[in-house]
């Protein structure tokens, strides 16, 4: 094995981390938590780096299905979703025993955005969320050499903190153009266990990890729902000041990823993954606690029925491609994602096609800086989703295929 083949098994952790993220995964993924700098060959190596990602998702011929005939039915022939997002990570990694490695992580794993406007027919379901996470994990490897290579066992642990954000606008038939704004967050703990096999000198890895579920039990905040006063205004109502204490409980759900990689020809790595995620957990989301701003302080009051209706289905994700090492210095990958869509009767989140590439640098065997790129196909669709557990949900719409652009950098230090 020449040296220039085993430099390519170097530069392969680093494009899996470039292109980790830059597809619009279906769910809530945006990459999970990637642990491949675990396998670097440097006793240390600090990395940190950021993928942006714009999806350019137009909804056509939204009709609402809650708003009466007259004196309007509300409808729009499109509105523009604003979604674009950042993912950050940072990872630090140790030789902790000859045997032992360990990462710690941090990054934003999970996540959505979309701005959908006022004054539109989405504007009742929605005219802005986001659900944002942020990670903090300790991963690590213990190796037993086998054969030719080494075998790895994998564990670890993940703190999640999530933060999810609605705003609402009222029926514009109504004539009252005011927001509800709900805020929920919590906290969770996951686990992580795996393993991996490796062959350096064929610059071969083959690793399979299960990630197990965040519970988030104690979803907890408020619904401002002021914003929604009619006549008489909500301050009137003995009690009522219309923000009410609002729960919920929902999941990231498991998953299970599968990658391989290998030397192919001198200079040259073929690499792949395949990764399965149960969104289907999450289906209908009851909110508790909500109540009219005009009824909410009469004793006996019902809750209002609020949900978040997302009816996914489960998640694939399939990539494969090729690193070339041209020198020492300079190493170069291209591969191609499909991820399966999660929406069903509901929203757009339909399946992507994307080719990405990037391109590596090392001035040194300390340094490498890396950099990447990624243009995707957002396929078209329809939302029929006729209202099952908040009647304000009821709209539907269709969508084209749109146009997905994302770009990445980072940097490692190895000491």
């Amino acid at each position: 094995m020449n040296n220039l083949r085993l430099k390519a098994l170097l530069g392969a952790g680093c494009f899996s981390l470039l292109m980790s993220g830059v597809a619009n995964a279906g769910g809530f993924d945006r990459g999970g938590v990637n642990i491949d700098q675990l396998f670097d060959a440097a006793p240390y190596s600090f990395d940190a780096g950021v993928t942006y990602v714009s999806p350019q998702r137009t909804l056509k011929n939204v009709q609402r299905l809650d708003s009466p005939p007259a004196p309007v039915a509300l409808s729009s022939s499109s509105v523009d979703v604003g979604g674009d997002y950042a993912v950050p990570r940072v990872g630090i990694k140790a030789n902790i025993f000859e045997a032992v490695d360990c990462l710690a992580t941090y990054t934003e794993p999970y996540g959505a955005e979309a701005d959908f406007g006022m004054n539109n027919a989405y504007s009742p379901s929605a005219v802005e969320y986001y659900v944002r996470t942020n990670d903090f994990g300790l991963t690590c490897s213990y190796k037993v050499n086998v054969g030719k290579g080494a075998l790895r066992f994998i564990g670890g642990i993940s703190y999640q903190e999530v933060d999810a954000f609605l705003s609402r606008q009222t029926l514009l038939a109504f004539g009252n153009t005011g927001l509800g704004k709900f805020q929920l967050s919590d906290e969770a703990w996951a686990w992580r266990v795996g393993a991996a096999y490796e062959i350096p000198e064929i610059a071969l890895r083959a690793s399979l990890v299960y990630s197990s579920r965040y519970k988030y039990d104690e979803l907890s905040g408020t619904v401002d729902s002021t914003g929604f006063r009619g006549t008489p205004p909500a301050d009137l109502v003995p009690g009522s000041t219309g923000v009410f204490p609002v729960s919920a409980s929902a999941e990231i759900p498991q998953a299970v990823e599968l990658k391989l990689q290998s030397g192919i020809a001198p200079g040259w790595l073929a690499f792949g993954s395949i990764r399965w995620q149960e969104w289907s957990k999450l289906g209908i989301i009851p909110i508790q606690g909500v109540r009219s701003p005009i009824t909410g302080g009469i004793p006996g009051s019902p809750d209002s029925p609020v949900s978040f209706d997302l009816l996914y289905r489960d998640g694939w994700t399939v990539s494969g491609g090729i690193a070339h090492k041209f020198t020492d210095q300079l190493s170069a990958a291209v591969s191609l994602t499909w991820d399966r869509g999660t929406s069903t009767t509901s929203g757009y989140q339909s399946d992507t096609w994307s080719v990405a590439s990037g391109v590596s640098y090392s001035p040194n065997d300390k340094i490498e800086v890396r950099l990447g790129g990624s243009i995707g196909v957002l396929t078209s669709g329809s939302s029929t989703f006729t209202g099952v557990g908040d009647t304000a949900n009821a709209v539907t719409y269709t969508y084209d295929d749109d146009l997905l652009l994302a770009g990445s950098a980072s940097v490692k230090v190895k000491f």
